[in-house]
């Protein structure tokens, strides 16, 4: 993954590997190479939850790590196979 994320990526789909929608961008932090997602609770399964380091807790956001993205498109951006 090579692309840079940018403010643009404000609210764009997050996918998974299999193209279900996983949540919504809702903040970027360019500086550090991480968006902040809110996520679509109804459809993490445990192991992705784990995979990414978000848990289910009272948080509304959580960040999504650079190299957990595999291509970042002007709709969405998909998470590498292996999340």
């Amino acid at each position: 993954m090579s692309e840079e994320i940018t403010a643009d990526e404000a609210g764009k789909r997050i996918l998974d590997s299999n193209g279900t929608e996983i949540g919504v961008v809702v903040d970027i932090d360019a500086n550090k190479g991480t968006v902040s997602v809110e996520p679509e609770q109804a459809k993490l399964g445990g192991d992705l939850e784990s995979r990414l380091g978000w848990g289910r807790d009272a948080q509304s956001q959580y960040p999504l790590r650079h190299d957990a993205i595999d291509d970042i498109t002007d709709e969405a951006i998909r998470l590498r196979e292996e999340y």
